[in-house]
C-alpha cells in the first residue's frame, strides 16, 4: 500500500516523489549549465542559459515545496543502532543540501539579476529581478554561484556514497525508505 505521509519506517509517495524530481531535475541542471558555459557567446548560448535559469527557479520552488512539505509531515527518524556521530553527520548532510539547494538558485537569480540579464521562466512569465543591475557585484555572486553548485555536487556524491553503503553494504534498510518499492527479502 502506497502511504501518502511518511512513517516510523519510511517517507510517503509525497516526499519520495519531491525528492527524485528535484535529484533527478539536479542532474539535468548540473549538465545544462555545464553545457551552456562551454559554448561561446552567441544566441544559442543565451537560449541554454535561458533554459538554465527557469530550470534553476523550477527546482527553488519545488525545494521550498519539500521544505514545507518537510514542516509538516517530519521524515522517519534514523535507528537507534546508528551510531551518533552519524546521525549528527546524516542530518547535517540533509540541511547543507537543503541550503544549497536554496542558495545555488538564489545566487543564481541574483547574478542574473545585477549582470542585467532578466529572467523569463521557460517562456510564460518574466521574472522580476531580485536587485538592481550591479556589474561588480554580478561577477561576485557568479562566483558564489559558482562555487556553491561545486560543494553541492561534492555534497551530492557524498549522499549518493551514504546511501549506495546503506543499501549494498550495510543492507539495514535506511536507503529503501525513500524508494517507492519495498526490496524482496533474501
Amino acid at each position: 500500500m502506497i502511504e501518502i505521509r511518511n512513517t516510523n519506517e519510511s517517507y510517503g509517495i509525497i516526499a519520495q516523489s519531491l525528492h527524485w524530481l528535484v535529484a533527478a531535475l539536479v542532474l539535468v541542471q548540473l549538465g545544462l549549465g555545464l553545457y551552456a558555459a562551454s559554448l561561446p557567446v552567441s544566441l544559442a548560448r543565451l537560449q541554454w542559459l535561458s533554459h538554465h535559469k527557469s530550470l534553476g527557479l523550477a527546482i527553488l520552488a519545488l525545494v521550498l515545496l519539500r521544505l514545507a512539505w518537510r514542516s509538516l509531515n517530519p521524515p522517519p527518524s534514523l535507528p537507534g543502532s546508528m551510531p551518533r556521530w552519524q546521525r549528527s553527520a546524516a542530518t547535517a548532510l540533509h540541511w547543507m543540501l537543503y541550503l544549497l539547494l536554496l542558495l545555488v538558485p538564489l545566487a543564481g537569480w541574483m547574478h542574473a539579476s545585477a549582470a542585467g540579464l532578466s529572467v523569463n521562466w521557460f517562456g510564460l512569465f518574466q521574472v522580476p529581478d531580485l536587485i538592481s543591475k550591479q556589474p561588480e557585484l554580478s561577477d561576485l555572486l557568479k562566483t558564489l554561484h559558482k562555487g556553491c553548485v561545486a560543494l553541492l555536487a561534492m555534497l551530492l556524491l557524498g549522499h549518493v556514497g551514504a546511501a549506495l553503503r546503506h543499501a549494498l553494504v550495510l543492507r539495514d534498510g535506511i536507503a529503501h525508505r525513500m524508494l517507492p518499492w519495498k526490496p524482496r527479502r533474501m
